[in-house]
């Protein structure tokens, strides 16, 4: 898992998720809505970081809601993008 690290901070859509799932489980709708990310993006980036074992899912009715598997992760990407100056 932790050669699989740096692909999942490599990138500022995925950081962005990763900071916006740091305060609570959210769905596609509310990832695009509260981290200001197309759809498109969303669900492209969700993949890649459950393939990477960063996030996982919890199934709620019709949706899927995705959280951290670990909050550092969150952390970790608000410090990024703070560093970078790149609106959370």
């Amino acid at each position: 898992m932790m050669k699989k690290m740096p692909k999942a901070f490599s990138n500022i859509t995925r950081l962005k998720i990763l900071s916006c799932l740091m305060d609570e489980k959210r769905n596609v709708n509310g990832l695009v809505k509260n981290c200001g990310l197309s759809q498109s993006a969303v669900s492209q980036h969700l993949k890649k970081l459950k393939d990477l074992e960063v996030i996982d899912y919890e199934n709620r009715g019709r949706d899927r809601f995705y959280k951290l598997k670990n909050n550092k992760f969150g952390n970790i990407s608000k410090m990024i993008l703070k560093l970078m100056k790149i609106d959370q």
